[in-house]
This record gives structure tokens, C-alpha cells and sequence, in this order.
């Protein structure tokens, strides 16, 4: 659900870290991911995105199905490669009730978009280790957002020299 509105409040505690500036608009930042996909497609490069494995994992798969279900975007295979956002999507999914009214709506008319038929999950080790040679023209979603451990510090080491590819830092 969207987070609710809070009229009133005794005391208010916030995290500020990116407080202090103004950001885009949302519909500026899509257009630019937008615009970044479709130019690693044309050079047939990977764009690997570093994701933390719960909610910005699924934010990013719900964005990306909206953009092929409306042909925003050309059709290329999307790789989850994180064993704890692949269970932190399956939760997801399996929660529907928790969703808000829009998206149960959407999920009732058989539009999930948390699925998409170029999505795929890699739990195993070696099925992310074959992403590494062999992925081409891929978009890899991988854990650990800050890229300080886990499967996407190898996945930097096999595309950041690599012309074609693009890293992706979604967020502030």
C-alpha cells in the first residue's frame, strides 16, 4: 500500500539523508531509465542493477513489466539474481490481500505485474555464474544494493569494463 498520510503529530522523526535537495519527478526519473534500457539494448550490452533484495528488488520488476507490457521498452531477458529478493518476491506475490486496492484490481484482471514472461530467477550459484559469461542483451537485478558483497560484486567484475553494458543505481 502507499504510505498513509499523517495530518497531525505530536512529535515527528524522520530520516533525512537525502532531504536537503529537491529530486526529479518521478515520471523524469522513468523516462530516464527508460531511455538507459533502451540504449544498452541497441549496443547489446547488460545493464546490471544493484537492488537491496526487499522492496527496491520489486519496485524495479514492477516498473519493468509496466514498460514491456506497454512495449516502452523492447523485450529482453530480466534475471533475479539474489536468493533473498527471489524469496522477498515470492512473499510478495503470495500476499495479494496486502496490496492496495489499484493493484488488486489489476492483479483480478490477470495483469500481475510482479510477473512478466522474460523474468527469470536465478537461485543457484552456478546458474548466476553462467550469467556472467553468457548473458548478453540482459537485464541482472542482483543483491547487495551498496555492491559491497554478494553475487553483484561479480557481476561489476565481469561487465564494468565492457563498453556495451550499463550499471544501474536506482534510488536517491
Amino acid at each position: 500500500c502507499d504510505p498513509a498520510i499523517i495530518e497531525e503529530a505530536d512529535i515527528l522523526l524522520i530520516e533525512s539523508t537525502y532531504g536537503d535537495r529537491l529530486h526529479k519527478k518521478k515520471a523524469d526519473t522513468y523516462q530516464e531509465f527508460k531511455n538507459l534500457i533502451i540504449e544498452a539494448y541497441n549496443k547489446k550490452g547488460n545493464i546490471i542493477i544493484p537492488a537491496f533484495a526487499v522492496e527496491r528488488t520489486q519496485e524495479i520488476i514492477y516498473t519493468l513489466s509496466r514498460l514491456f507490457k506497454e512495449n516502452q521498452i523492447p523485450t529482453m531477458p530480466v534475471y533475479i539474481d539474489s536468493p533473498l529478493a527471489i524469496s522477498a518476491t515470492e512473499i510478495f506475490k503470495k500476499n495479494k490481500d496486502l496490496f492496495d486496492e489499484e493493484m488488486q484490481k489489476r492483479i483480478l484482471t490477470g495483469d500481475n505485474p510482479l510477473e512478466f514472461p522474460n523474468l527469470h530467477y536465478t537461485r543457484s550459484t552456478d546458474e548466476s555464474k553462467w550469467l556472467n559469461t553468457e548473458a548478453r542483451g540482459s537485464i541482472i537485478i542482483s543483491a547487495n544494493g551498496m555492491c559491497t558483497a554478494g553475487r553483484i560484486k561479480h557481476h561489476l567484475k565481469y561487465n564494468l569494463f565492457r563498453p556495451e553494458s550499463s550499471i544501474v543505481f536506482v534510488g536517491y
